[in-house]
């Protein structure tokens, strides 16, 4: 019989980690330039968290830093709120605004746990913390650029961070954090550049959360959605929707549920294997997004994410979607609806999101008209192809997939001129599970790709037809093999392989833009007797290969530092001196 993938797997293995001893982690350091924050290397040996991520940039300006909390204690099933006002000595506009915020864990038993913080009822961070050890709990430090909230940041808000933690005698880990914001001022001569030269034009000028609370919206089925309705500014030229969605309980191994006919003999759970995120504006769907297969610190088999965990395990990154073409009709004055959803929602999905609006001050009202919204309705197609044999045996596999096309397309009136825009997305998705179900075997084999390619055109209003290319990939496979020996005990052995992947440029000069490569990847044995008693586990050993590249303008970065483990231990730090994810390889 299958060992499910869900809590109670997570609570037989919570014990045998209270017997590994971790060293403290290193410092996080940053270089203060304004170039690639990189980050120091892990230490040879180091069974703390390492990861390869790169670090946010600071400008070598001094910043003012607000305290959003400090040394918070997080052991209650409740959030911390606290207030903020914005710092009296550096008044905006910034040239960047960074959030960080450290934490620690004693040494104890826990879970792995969802850590937000919302300020103004948007999400400065989102992500979920490692599992602590009974001799020594996990130190790491997050960072996030939230520049772009800065017209939410210049007025007082209320906020709260939140670490759902039950701590008792059984479960002891308890967390402590503390948030900051770091502004650093203009530097004389600039008009709110960032780090990286954009000016103050590129800085949004309202953020309307759909949230509430200062938390995340939970959905438990489909038709429920987060939903806001809002007035907004009738001189909007840009509007943009950022969107995390976080799968959690039943809906954690999304990737790992069949559709329901055939949940029963695979021993899975249901509603398919196909997760997708829904947007619709007065109640007309507009566009979709990715959800990302994230496997938290205690997925699956809780050593192979020890010394590093998954891709973006411990900080989410949300997804953008580019709603410009709607201008026109969201600038007429009245009130519209704004509503996400998940498909195939099981139970549940926390969500955030949020709109970035950009304005022209220059007139009061814009008009214009939306010309084309061609979104097409989800309708996956899912195959089976299973055998089923003497003693309830049974073989074949599942698949799941989707191919959808969608355009926006509008212009409006600018004082300039016309500018039209279009907003293309070619979504693909495929999950095809594989299976071999006997007496002493469940076999699972995952392979999930997850695409999506944005193509955003704009012409007129004076200037040339502009073309900018986006694309964003997330494949994911996991080998997942249990089998029970004649002696009647259990090997469990998982393999896991993440890989995403983003790339964002003009396409006119394909060598240009920027590109991000993190790919992460392990392997492990778990070892039970016949009653499930954990006996051990071998064979652990696992990488991270991280690769940044960003080119054009002048500028050429990149950085590319592998992480490589084994035995539950950095072996090996590997610094690449070639990047080449635009093409035509560049040295560091």
């Amino acid at each position: 019989m299958r060992m499910q993938l869900n809590s109670a797997l997570r609570s037989v293995l919570l014990g045998m980690l209270a017997g590994l001893a971790l060293p403290l982690a290193s410092a996080v350091a940053r270089d203060g330039g304004s170039g690639l924050n990189i980050p120091p290397k892990p230490l040879i040996g180091q069974q703390n968290v390492a990861t390869a991520d790169l670090l946010v940039s600071h400008p070598p300006t001094r910043p003012c830093i607000v305290t959003l909390f400090q040394s918070d204690t997080f052991n209650v099933y409740a959030p911390l709120p606290f207030t903020y006002s914005p710092p009296v000595d550096c008044r905006g506009p910034w040239a960047k605004v960074v959030f960080v915020a450290h934490f620690n864990e004693n040494a104890g038993v826990q879970f792995d746990r969802t850590a937000y913080v919302f300020l103004g009822n948007t999400a400065l961070y989102f992500g979920t913390t490692p599992e602590p050890t009974s001799s020594v709990g996990p130190v790491w430090t997050v960072e996030r650029n939230v520049t772009e909230y800065s017209a939410l940041l210049a007025q007082p808000q209320s906020g709260a961070a939140t670490i759902f933690n039950i701590v008792n005698s059984t479960y002891t880990g308890v967390i402590h954090g503390s948030g900051y914001l770091y502004f650093y001022p203009v530097g004389r001569g600039e008009d709110g550049a960032d780090a990286h030269g954009r000016g103050r034009a590129a800085i949004p000028s309202a953020v309307y959360p759909l949230n509430s609370g200062n938390q995340p919206s939970y959905l438990y089925t489909p038709t429920q959605p987060l939903a806001q309705q809002i007035t907004f500014p009738t001189n909007m030229t840009h509007i943009y929707l950022q969107i995390t969605a976080q799968s959690q309980i039943g809906d954690e191994f999304w990737y790992t549920c069949v559709p329901d006919q055939y949940a029963l003999e695979l021993q899975s759970c249901g509603n398919s294997g196909y997760r997708q995120v829904v947007v619709q504006v007065d109640g007309r769907t507009v566009a979709y997004a990715p959800v990302s297969p994230w496997i938290y610190s205690g997925g699956i088999d809780p050593f192979l994410w020890q010394p590093t965990p998954g891709v973006q395990t411990l900080n989410f990154t949300p997804y953008r979607v580019d709603l410009t073409p709607l201008a026109a009709e969201l600038d007429n004055g009245r009130p519209h609806t704004v509503a996400v959803s998940v498909y195939n929602d099981g139970d549940y999905f926390s969500v955030a999101a949020n709109l970035l609006v950009y304005q022209d001050e220059r007139v009061g009202a814009l008009s214009g008209a939306v010309t084309q919204i061609d979104v097409p309705p989800l309708a996956p197609n899912v195959t089976a192809n299973l055998v089923s044999g003497s003693g309830g045996s049974i073989s074949g596999s599942v698949t799941v997939s989707s191919a959808l096309r969608t355009r926006l397309a509008g212009y409006l009136e600018l004082p300039e001129g016309l500018r039209r825009t279009s907003v293309e997305q070619d979504v693909q998705f495929a999950n095809q599970q594989t299976y071999t179900i006997n007496t002493s075997v469940y076999d699972q084999q995952i392979a999930l790709t997850s695409a999506v390619r944005t193509v955003t055109e704009v012409s007129g209003a004076g200037s040339e037809v502009r073309r900018r290319v986006s694309t964003w990939r997330f494949p994911l496979t996991v080998n997942y093999d249990q089998v029970q020996q004649a002696n009647g005990d259990y090997a469990i052995t998982t393999s896991v392989r993440q890989h995403f992947s983003t790339r964002t440029g003009p396409a006119w000069d394909s060598a240009a833009g920027r590109a991000l490569s993190d790919r992460v990847r392990a392997i492990d044995t778990l070892e039970f007797d016949s009653g499930f008693n954990f006996l051990g586990h071998s064979g652990m050993s696992g990488s991270q290969r991280y690769e940044f590249e960003r080119r054009g303008d002048g500028v050429s970065e990149c950085y590319l530092r592998t992480i490589v483990n084994s035995a539950n231990a950095v072996s090996a730090v590997l610094d690449g001196e070639h990047c080449d994810l635009l093409g035509g390889a560049r040295r560091r």
